[in-house]
C-alpha cells in the first residue's frame, strides 16, 4: 500500500443537499498525513464547491447521461493526472458511471460506493443494470442505513463482508462558536413566539403537508406562540411548492410560516432558532437532525431513518411517526410547553450526543479503516489496480 493514498471523492453535483454534504465532509476530514483528496462532480458544480477544504481540488465533468461514453475518457484522464489510488462514489447514478468506466477498462481502481438511496420504502428492487453495476463495479459498499446494507446483500448480491453500515456524521466545528442570527429581527417575527427552523427543500420526500396539517391541530393560543422558518429551495419542484403554498393558505397556517429559501449561513440560522423541525416521509438519515443536535437545538423529526432510530427515546428530541399530523402536532405542542431553560437542556443533551458519537472525525476514521482493509484485500504489492 502506498504511504499516501490519493482518494477521488465522486458525486453527481455540488448542490446543497444531504448526500452532497456528506461527500464534502468526508473529503474535508480525511487524514491528510495519509490521504490526498480530489473531488469530482460528474454532472455539475454548485455552492458546495466553496465549502471544500483549500487543498481539495475540484473537477466537474459535465456528464449529461449515466452512460456518457465521452466523459468516461475524461474521467480516465482525471484519474491518471491526479494519480488516484482509490475512488469513493456517492449516489447510484455516479456509481453506475464508475462501474461503466471499469467495465470498459478506462479505470482499474478500488471503488467504494456510498449509498444514500432514500426510497427503499417504495422500491427495494435491484434491476439487472443496477445489480451488474454493483457486482462488477464496486469493491466495498457503505450504507447509511441498515436497510440499505440488507438490500446490498439480499437484492444486489454483494458478499456480506464487503457491506458496511456507516451512519452519517456532522462537522461539529461548523456549529461551534457561531454567532446566532436574530431570526425575529431578520424575518419580522413576534418576540414572544418559539421559533422553529425546518431545513427542507420543497420536494415531495420532505412532506411539508404533514407539517401544515400538524400546525392546523394547534389551538389559537398555541399558534400565537409558534413561528416556523422554512429553509430550502423552492424551485426544485415548482408544482409541489405551489401546491404547498395553496394548502398552507387553505388550512389557515400560512401566517405561521416564513419561507426563507436556501441560505448559505445555516449554522447562524440554526443557532438563532429555538427548535428544529423536519417532517419527511422517507429518509435514510436525515442528516439535518445531526445539524440540529450540533446546534444544541431540541427538535421534532419524523422517525424515518437510521439517525432518528438511533436517537429515539434518548431525550434529545421528539420522533413522531411519518405522515402522522396528529403525532407531529402533539410533539410540537409538547415542545411549545417547555420553558426556555428546559429547551436548552434538551438541546445540550443533543450536542453532547453528537460530540460523542456523530462527530465527522469519528465517522471518517471508520471509513479510513474500511479503505485500509479494502486496499489490503484488492491491491497486490506491485500496485496492480492503478488506472490502465
Amino acid at each position: 500500500m502506498p504511504e499516501r493514498t490519493n482518494v477521488l471523492v465522486v458525486n453527481d453535483s455540488m448542490n446543497l443537499g444531504g448526500a452532497e454534504r456528506v461527500a464534502v465532509d468526508i473529503a474535508n476530514s480525511l487524514d491528510r498525513d495519509r490521504f490526498g483528496v480530489t473531488f469530482c462532480s460528474t454532472r455539475s458544480g454548485g455552492p458546495l464547491v466553496d465549502v471544500l477544504a483549500p487543498d481539495v481540488a475540484h473537477v466537474s465533468l459535465g456528464r449529461t447521461a449515466t452512460w456518457d461514453l465521452r466523459k468516461v475518457l475524461t474521467f480516465r484522464q482525471l484519474v491518471r493526472d491526479r494519480e488516484i489510488d482509490l475512488i469513493h462514489s456517492h449516489g447510484r447514478g455516479t456509481m453506475k458511471f464508475i462501474a461503466l468506466s471499469r467495465v470498459l477498462g478506462a479505470v482499474d481502481l478500488p471503488h467504494v460506493f456510498h449509498d444514500h438511496f432514500g426510497w427503499l420504502h417504495v422500491n427495494r428492487s435491484a434491476p439487472r443494470s443496477l445489480r451488474e453495476a454493483v457486482q462488477r463495479g464496486v469493491d466495498d459498499y457503505l450504507g447509511v442505513d441498515q436497510r440499505l446494507c440488507d438490500w446490498a446483500v439480499a437484492a444486489a448480491g454483494l458478499p456480506a463482508e464487503r457491506v458496511h453500515l456507516v451512519r452519517s456524521g456532522v462537522d461539529v466545528d461548523r456549529f461551534t462558536d457561531v454567532e446566532p442570527l436574530d431570526l425575529r429581527r431578520e424575518f419580522g417575527l413576534p418576540d414572544d413566539t418559539v421559533v422553529f427552523v425546518m431545513v427542507a427543500n420543497f420536494r415531495p420526500q420532505k412532506d411539508h403537508p404533514t407539517l401544515f396539517r400538524a400546525l392546523a391541530t394547534l389551538s389559537e393560543a398555541e399558534r400565537a406562540r409558534c413561528s416556523v422558518v422554512v429553509v430550502g429551495s423552492t424551485t426544485a419542484d415548482p408544482e409541489y411548492f405551489a401546491g404547498c403554498s395553496s394548502m398552507a393558505a387553505d388550512l389557515g397556517v400560512d401566517e405561521l410560516l416564513t419561507i426563507a429559501g436556501p441560505r448559505d449561513d445555516l449554522p447562524e440560522v440554526l443557532r438563532g432558532a429555538d427548535a428544529g423541525l423536519v417532517t419527511s416521509k422517507n429518509e435514510t438519515g436525515p442528516l439535518v437532525v445531526l445539524e440540529y443536535m450540533a446546534s444544541a437545538l431540541p427538535f421534532v423529526a419524523t422517525d424515518t431513518g437510521e439517525i432518528t432510530r438511533q436517537v429515539r427515546g434518548t431525550g434529545v428530541g421528539w420522533t413522531p411517526a411519518p405522515r402522522d399530523a396528529h403525532e407531529v402536532g402533539d410533539a410540537i405542542r409538547e415542545l411549545l410547553d417547555l420553558s426556555p431553560d428546559e429547551r436548552r437542556a434538551v438541546g445540550a443533551r443533543g450536542r453532547a450526543a453528537v460530540e460523542a458519537t456523530y462527530d465527522q472525525r469519528i465517522v471518517t476514521a471508520t471509513i479510513e479503516s474500511i479503505y485500509d482493509r479494502m486496499l489490503e484485500r484488492v491491491l497486490t504489492p506491485d500496485g496492480v489496480g492503478k488506472s490502465t
